[in-house]
């Protein structure tokens, strides 16, 4: 059931044990999205817990709470479940764990922003023009009269912060400038989160971006692309989740019409990501064909797996290349 921004945050407010569930390798919008939430609900005096099957990088500790979360929980505990930015069913990983988890058993409010949503929940408030997650809670939160306190304000920022690339993705729009300035007229200072988000890097990410443009390959298509294997990554004596912010940088090389690093995640699964600039290219749709979504810009998707450097040649025909994607 699709429903309001007024009804969901009725629905936050009358329940008593919010479970707040973030997708799995979580990023600044799942995060912020969720403790923006968590801030309001222990604020009434509620019970609320936060819960992700991976533990959030210490680039986001600069969100109040995000040492909060957990990687277990009893489902039974609680009243509703809140689960932010998770752009299908399967992307917090927890109905593997919790054969009930997706049943509705407990409802479900599903907050999204990605077309590929398949609205999983008992109630869903998915808005795929919105820039982020965080944009949406932060309309929820205003629909029903919420005092947007610092904290909650550091966090919706940060989500925005992360969907928007620090405000130069085409998704930056004069909503977002608009809810941007109220988050700032809160106090908070912005600086700590460009700074921890996108200015502070271990030389072992550096190292491993590093590996990521050596490796890079542009074919006639105009794809430009990259692999990375276990051995790679170990080799520059990274994890797997610190490739997080190469593509993007991988999408600004002149000429390439799309970008896409495929890499292993250790744990069996390959990841793709993919980026576009150009309007009339729907990297959603590459995304779709292996299980995963997105946006129309920017998609990824997460499959069992293992990779050799000339797999990235596979995931895109050459009968066709880009082009069938185009329009």
């Amino acid at each position: 059931m699709d429903i309001d921004y007024h009804k969901a945050g009725e629905l936050i407010s009358q329940a008593s044990n919010i479970l707040l569930v973030s997708h799995r390798k979580p990023d600044g919008d799942t995060l912020g999205a969720c403790l923006a939430i968590y801030h309001y609900v222990k604020a009434m005096g509620k019970q609320a817990t936060l819960a992700c099957i991976d533990t959030p990088s210490k680039r986001f500790d600069f969100m109040p709470g995000v040492d909060e979360y957990h990687k277990t929980f009893s489902l039974k505990d609680f009243d509703l479940v809140v689960v932010c930015d998770a752009g299908d069913s399967a992307m917090t990983n927890f109905h593997e764990i919790y054969p009930n988890f997706l049943s509705n058993a407990v409802p479900i409010l599903n907050i999204d922003h990605h077309v590929s949503n398949d609205h999983f929940g008992k109630w869903n408030v998915v808005e795929a023009t919105a820039a982020s997650a965080t944009i949406i809670v932060y309309k929820i939160l205003k629909a029903i009269g919420v005092n947007i306190t610092p904290a909650m304000a550091i966090c919706l920022m940060g989500g925005i912060y992360n969907d928007t690339g620090a405000f130069m993705h085409a998704n930056t729009n004069p909503e977002v400038f608009y809810i941007a300035a109220d988050l700032m007229s809160t106090g908070i200072d912005a600086s700590r989160i460009s700074a921890a988000m996108f200015r502070t890097k271990p030389v072992t990410q550096l190292r491993l971006w590093g590996r990521v443009l050596e490796r890079m390959k542009i074919n006639d298509k105009n794809v430009l692309s990259a692999v990375l294997t276990q051995d790679d990554i170990r080799s520059c004596g990274a994890r797997a989740d610190e490739t997080g912010g190469v593509i993007d940088l991988m999408s600004s090389v002149s000429g390439a019409d799309l970008a896409m690093l495929v890499t292993e995640d250790g744990k069996g699964f390959i990841k793709g990501s993919f980026r576009t600039r150009r309007d009339d290219i729907d990297v959603e749709k590459i995304a779709k064909n292996f299980g995963g979504g997105g946006h129309k810009k920017a998609s990824g998707f997460r499959m069992p797996g293992k990779l050799v450097q000339e797999t990235v040649w596979k995931i895109i025909p050459d009968e066709g290349g880009v082009g069938k994607y185009v329009g």
